[in-house]
């Protein structure tokens, strides 16, 4: 057996997939590429094949990441060319790193805990300086409440305490973007488009794309990759 950590990106019309068709997608591909996956004992065994934290439908990404396991070794380069040629266009493997299972190595979604995004607003030229003081607005101010659509109905949340980083880059004369840092996992789930729908006036999404996974505390920065040899440290 061997386990494998594999960073990927999603983009073009691959992004309108869901989660779970992204998963199914990535089945396929492994198979395609007549590689053997790992199962799970038990009445209904399912392939030892874990995702990092969702992405929602519509959003593209450059720093996705899932965990493998295979029953026959092979090297990292070799794998990364074999799911390649068997993904579709719009998928693609970047990186491939073993998992060293003599360490234990926590799963994607206990270990990250940090997203960036980059959102491309159509704003206009006349009206770009203000939407940027209004982001301005939002990242000093110590709340932030917005309306979200619960199991137990519509509640009002308080997302500032989720928001570690916002700065604002004119593209052209009409594209404005935003570069977000949000809290992922268990201690709150940021959304992008939540900051978007907190200004004052409605303002156009043209496309938001995740464009890092990591983890942080204290300071510390870590990868994903960081995590394979078991010493990441958390």
């Amino acid at each position: 057996m061997a386990k494998y950590r594999i960073r990927f990106s999603k983009e073009n019309n691959l992004k309108y997939l869901s989660h779970l068709e992204i998963i199914k997608t990535i089945e396929r591909a492994i198979r395609r590429g007549r590689l053997t996956m790992a199962y799970s004992e038990g009445y209904h065994p399912h392939p030892k094949l874990s995702f990092g934290p969702a992405l929602a439908v519509g959003i593209s990404s450059m720093d996705e990441y899932f965990d493998l396991e295979l029953v026959d070794h092979d090297e990292p380069e070799r794998l990364a060319k074999e799911l390649n040629g068997a993904l579709p266009e719009g998928l693609r493997v970047l990186a491939v790193k073993k998992i060293e299972t003599h360490h234990p190595v926590k799963s994607l979604n206990a270990i990250l805990n940090r997203a960036a995004y980059t959102v491309e607003l159509n704003v206009a030229a006349g009206a770009q300086a203000e939407i940027m003081s209004q982001l301005d607005q939002l990242k000093e101010a110590s709340e932030i409440k917005i309306a979200r659509n619960t199991k137990e109905g519509q509640k009002v949340v308080n997302i500032r305490p989720w928001l570690h980083n916002l700065s604002t880059k004119k593209i052209n004369d009409n594209i404005l973007a935003v570069y977000i840092v949000g809290e992922i996992g268990s201690g709150g789930h940021l959304r992008p488009e939540d900051i978007i729908h907190a200004l004052p006036q409605p303002v156009e999404i043209v496309s938001i794309v995740r464009t890092g996974l990591w983890h942080e505390e204290q300071g510390r920065v870590l990868k994903p990759m960081d995590f394979c040899d078991g010493t990441g440290g958390v």
